[in-house]
């Protein structure tokens, strides 16, 4: 059977498809009826530039200021600030700005999908190539007291990212067409860019809610980031089980993006964060405590991020293979060369073959550069390789729904896998650990970007395209960066940089260099009741009755607990019980909440983004 014709519009529908700024799902009772409502209302073809010179050079500029600036953030706070959106109002308000400076030049404003595509150049740039460096480059550092060398480390970084890239080409059609799971800052940079954009009264309207949300996160970002003026969390009182409230990360943070991004999640996973968060911190940690397992001047995430991994990890697994013949499907279309499409939209989507091609050719040099850079065997590389496949899976479903990318835990079940593997390679453990940070990193970005234009009408193979080359883009600006930040051992650690996460990963592959026996007991049987846990509740959401479905805890939500401080939490549940509070009382507020919640994100991330880069050249 021929493949079905792409539907193209008539003379008279040259003008862009209109885009409601509500419109966060794409109507229809079926997948099919989704795609044929998206192809014909949303889908905006060639009506309007998409994938232009001047949108990806100025993605670029962008792209190579946000990953420095979150690389400093990374390797002195532990911080990386939510580039989409971030990227999308840079783009906008710079090229305005150019407007005015040099109109003759700039030529016309930037189309929604220009701006989309610039801020999927810089989201990749930015965001997807730099947290390995953050982890486990600077734990190499530590533990090696040396750098790998620079051409290796470059080619690590650019090789990775695009390996992701590839790697989330296949679950685009299930996470983002099909099941639109919410990829809150995905979402969130569609409804700004549509703000940005909108013609007339609504323009001004949306632009006045998102510059709201943007000036009330930016003030107080700027107050008690940058003046020191006001203290990120206010501390509970009183004491649970013996312990202090506040050393148990009881307390109101003063970060307004939680509030945002609650309000995007919604209730259900954000109530199911919130009730992880005081079983985990308000019930088992004082017990932890008080039987000697975590001492009592060290951190209690370090040890529930164990159990945490093990619950992501369990409940992720189960839901692909719960969708097996779905997941099946989307791998058989890897080698399926020119079977017809069953849907016209699917001739939109990245081939078949350019996947094949690109993990063909990536593999192997990664396996090269794994071994003469790296020092770790080729075989255990490609079961890295493999691996890493898998986590990309889980990486990109837990970003869909909590819209928090599990780099960290999952880092760990690579580097508890290898400790098994290779139980006195230190250097492999971490190695192989970034092989993960890497690709599952860009994996989760590149879908947030294609939820961002699928909403928007955006031609998925140029996002792809954007993304792609936002890999090549980050490589060269942040790796001979981190070699100029950090140029020994001795920088890390110091006041300037102290690098939480790089001496957390570090001390994690030391302890794993032993095996898996060097996990103490309780530890090892915490992970056993989290999986099981997990598994119990990925059953019952996916098995009960839809009235019931909804009580269900999301398993997602209570296994993220395990990985925040309870304060974090509770900012995300607040975000979302204001917003649905507010659609209660004025239902036709919806529309404003989103870009109310858009504006906290947007301007949290851009007021924090100024701050690291003013300390920086200071």
């Amino acid at each position: 059977m021929a493949a079905q014709p792409v539907l193209r519009p008539t003379p008279e529908e040259d003008a862009p498809t209109p885009a409601p700024l509500a419109l966060l799902t794409i109507p229809g009772d079926t997948p099919e009826d989704s795609d044929t409502y998206w192809l014909r209302e949303v889908y905006q073809a060639d009506r309007v530039p998409q994938f232009t010179l001047r949108a990806v050079l100025l993605g670029s500029g962008i792209g190579a200021l946000t990953c420095a600036t979150n690389l400093y953030a990374g390797l002195k706070l532990a911080i990386v600030f939510p580039i989409a959106i971030t990227a999308a109002l840079l783009a906008h308000a710079t090229h305005g700005g150019l407007r005015r400076l040099a109109p003759g030049v700039s030529g016309a404003p930037l189309s929604p999908l220009e701006t989309c595509c610039a801020q999927a150049v810089a989201s990749s740039a930015g965001y997807a190539t730099g947290g390995a460096l953050i982890s486990v480059q600077g734990a190499w550092l530590l533990t090696t007291g040396s750098h790998p060398p620079g051409w290796a480390l470059l080619a690590w970084t650019f090789l990775l990212s695009a390996l992701g890239v590839f790697f989330a080409v296949p679950l685009k059609r299930r996470l983002v067409d099909h099941e639109q799971l919410p990829f809150a800052t995905g979402t969130a940079a569609a409804v700004a860019i549509r703000a940005l954009h909108a013609p007339g009264t609504g323009a001004r309207s949306g632009t006045r809610m998102l510059g709201v949300g943007g000036l009330v996160a930016g003030l107080v970002t700027l107050v008690r980031d940058g003046l020191g003026r006001l203290p990120y969390a206010f501390p509970f009182p009183g004491s649970l089980g013996g312990m202090p409230l506040q050393q148990l990360g009881f307390a109101l943070e003063t970060s307004l993006l939680p509030l945002g991004g609650g309000a995007l999640l919604g209730l259900r996973l954000t109530a199911s964060w919130l009730l992880g968060a005081l079983l985990i911190h308000g019930v088992v940690a004082p017990r932890i405590f008080a039987a000697g397992i975590v001492p009592a001047d060290e951190s209690f995430l370090g040890w529930s991020l164990w159990p945490g991994a093990a619950a992501l990890t369990a409940a992720s697994l189960l839901h692909f293979a719960l969708d097996g013949r779905v997941l099946g499907r989307a791998l058989r279309g890897l080698f399926s060369g020119r079977r017809a499409a069953p849907h016209p939209v699917d001739a939109l989507q990245v081939p078949g073959r350019w996947v094949l091609v690109g993990v063909a050719v990536l593999t192997p040099a990664i396996l090269a550069v794994a071994h003469v850079g790296f020092g770790v065997p080729v075989a255990h590389a490609a079961l890295a390789v493999a691996l890493s496949f898998v986590l990309c899976l889980i990486a990109c479903r837990v970003t869909g729904e909590t819209d928090a990318t599990p780099v960290g835990p999952l880092q760990q079940v690579t580097q508890l896998t290898f400790g098994v593997l290779l139980p006195r390679n230190v250097e492999a453990n971490l190695a192989t650990a970034g092989i993960t940070v890497n690709s599952a990193s860009a994996a989760a970005d590149l879908l947030s970007d294609l939820k961002t234009g699928h909403l928007l009408g955006a031609h998925p193979r140029r996002l792809f395209l954007a993304q792609l080359f936002g890999a090549l883009v980050g490589a060269a600006a942040v790796v001979p960066l981190f070699y100029l930040l950090v140029p020994d051992r001795s920088v890390l650690g110091s006041e300037r940089f102290p690098a939480p996460v790089a001496a957390m990963t570090a001390s994690v592959a030391q302890v794993l260099s032993t095996g898996v026996g060097s996990l103490g007991p309780a530890t090892r049987a915490a992970m056993l009741w989290a999986g099981l846990a997990a598994i119990l509740l990925t059953l019952a959401e996916r098995r009960l009755p839809e009235r019931a479905r909804q009580w269900v805890p999301s398993p997602l939500g209570m296994g993220l607990a395990c990985l925040t401080p309870f304060s974090t939490a509770l900012g995300f549940f607040l975000g979302a019980l204001a917003a649905a509070v507010t659609r209660r009382l004025r239902p036709s507020a919806g529309e404003g909440v989103v870009t109310l919640a858009s504006g906290l994100i947007a301007g949290e991330g851009l007021v924090g983004v100024a701050i690291v880069l003013a300390q920086a050249l200071w």
